[in-house]
């Protein structure tokens, strides 16, 4: 193979503008050696892009006189793959500046200072532990609010079923002291009606003897002036004597009778009274209990108003303070998500690159098997 049949490419691990220059199978094989070929310019190492296998000429299926035409394939094809390591080193190199300028930004005063941001963070993470405390406390208070908020709910319906119990016989003492009123009026009528039958009987009665009595007196002397001689005046005084015993007999069986009467209905009016002041007294004792009973209730309602209103007021403030907390945390949420897409993103970037680093190295082991086929073929050629 002449030297002096050459192709030319720019490319390369090296910088920018660097120039290759391939004049032979040899040149070709000391760049892929990173190895400077004689009578050229020195070229810095290549790192190609991947080609699959099946696009490596075979050796030993290569005529000699198509030497010269691989090779022009060869430097075609190592040219495109340098212009593309020039292309991702270029990006590479914007990558690499650009974790650069995030590294420079973590530690630049202008940039953004972690250990700054760590503190707050810190301090946020410490108050929300406290808030959380505070929390905690708050709704231990609330249930133990709850919990008087029920006990005193259970006292109330309990005095309330109470008061209504007492309320209910105090409808009935009611009824009773009516029905006693009643009978009352009832047997001070009965008393005025037998006062007045007793008035008229002893007045009848009066009456009656006083015409026995007229009678009597009229009989005497009728007696004294018809009978002179006879015994009549025994027989005048033993009747009137017995009409004055049977007088007296009606008298005190009227008077027995009406006693009896009148003991039997001061025995009534003396238990209706008895009766009347114990259900007078009950009644006062009844309404006492219900005035405590309302005073008891009063206090319960107020109770519970004002657990109500610091059971508000806790919630209230438990919610004003978490407000910012929430709007810092989803703040910092939102920047840290940011902050591991873009880390994911450069991971990925960085797996794309060190995968086609990967296959370029593989495709400059397969040009270097194949130049060293050449060139045993050429030595073999050169001794025979």
């Amino acid at each position: 193979m002449s030297r002096n049949s050459s192709a030319s490419m720019f490319g390369g691990a090296g910088g920018r503008g660097v120039r290759a220059s391939v004049s032979s199978l040899e040149g070709l094989r000391n760049v892929l050696r990173n190895e400077p070929e004689k009578d050229s310019a020195p070229a810095t190492p290549i790192v190609a892009a991947p080609v699959a296998p099946s696009y490596a000429p075979s050796v030993s299926s290569l005529p000699q006189q198509d030497n010269k035409q691989s090779l022009q394939g060869l430097n075609q094809r190592l040219d495109t793959y340098l212009r593309k390591v020039k292309e991702l080193q270029d990006e590479n190199k914007k990558l690499q500046d650009e974790i650069d300028d995030i590294l420079a930004k973590r530690t630049a005063p202008d940039g953004r200072d972690w250990d700054k941001i760590q503190k707050p963070l810190d301090d946020l993470d410490k108050e929300i532990k406290e808030l959380t405390l505070d929390n905690a406390k708050v709704l231990l208070q609330i249930d133990n609010s709850k919990l008087a908020l029920n006990d005193f709910k259970s006292k109330l319906d309990d005095e309330t079923k109470m008061r209504k119990d007492i309320e209910k016989e105090l409808e009935n003492l009611k009824k009773d002291i009516e029905e006693t009123k009643q009978q009352r009026e009832q047997l001070q009528g009965e008393t005025k009606l037998v006062k007045d039958e007793v008035d008229r009987i002893e007045k009848c009665h009066k009456e009656e003897v006083k015409s026995l009595r007229e009678k009597i007196r009229n009989s005497e002397v009728k007696v004294e002036m018809e009978s002179q001689n006879s015994n009549l005046a025994d027989i005048v005084k033993d009747t009137r004597h017995h009409y004055e015993k049977v007088a007296e007999k009606n008298l005190k069986e009227t008077e027995d009778w009406y006693k009896s009467k009148f003991e039997t209905i001061q025995g009534k009016t003396a238990q209706n009274n008895e009766a009347l002041e114990s259900g007078k007294d009950e009644l006062k004792k009844l309404l006492k209990q219900k005035k405590t009973l309302e005073l008891q209730i009063k206090t319960s309602y107020g109770t519970i108003h004002a657990l109500e209103d610091n059971l508000m007021k806790a919630q209230e403030e438990n919610n004003r303070r978490l407000v910012p907390l929430n709007s810092t945390i989803i703040n910092l949420e939102a920047e840290l998500k940011e902050v591991r897409a873009q880390v994911e993103q450069k991971i990925e970037s960085y797996k794309a690159l060190l995968s086609l680093k990967m296959k370029l190295e593989k495709e400059i082991q397969q040009y270097q098997t194949l130049i060293e086929g050449m060139d045993r073929e050429l030595e073999g050629e050169t001794k025979a």
